[in-house]
């Protein structure tokens, strides 16, 4: 990391984040960049986004759902058989 860069911008510790979230967020928003620290040490960094993101989740246009299947032809109960087997034992 270049130290002499992150000098440039602002710096706030974390609590100073926490606390003024909504102002900082208007400053990145206007274009600005943040390094938040803890204590001395840069962690993050909160920096705009250089383009809008081309990733979106849409909504299908049209909902399809798969058929359902044709009814059984089993003339018995499949439980009946399960029954069965467990008198078995």
């Amino acid at each position: 990391m270049n130290i002499a860069y992150y000098s440039l911008m602002e710096t706030i510790t974390i609590s100073g984040f926490k606390a003024k979230i909504s102002e900082q967020l208007r400053k990145v928003r206007a274009g600005e960049s943040i390094l938040i620290a803890d204590r001395e040490t840069p962690i993050a960094l909160v920096s705009p986004i250089a383009e809008e993101p081309r990733a979106r989740i849409r909504k299908p246009k049209v909902e399809k759902f798969a058929p359902l299947p044709p009814p059984s032809s089993i003339k018995y109960d499949p439980l009946d058989y399960l029954f069965e087997d467990r008198e078995a034992r």
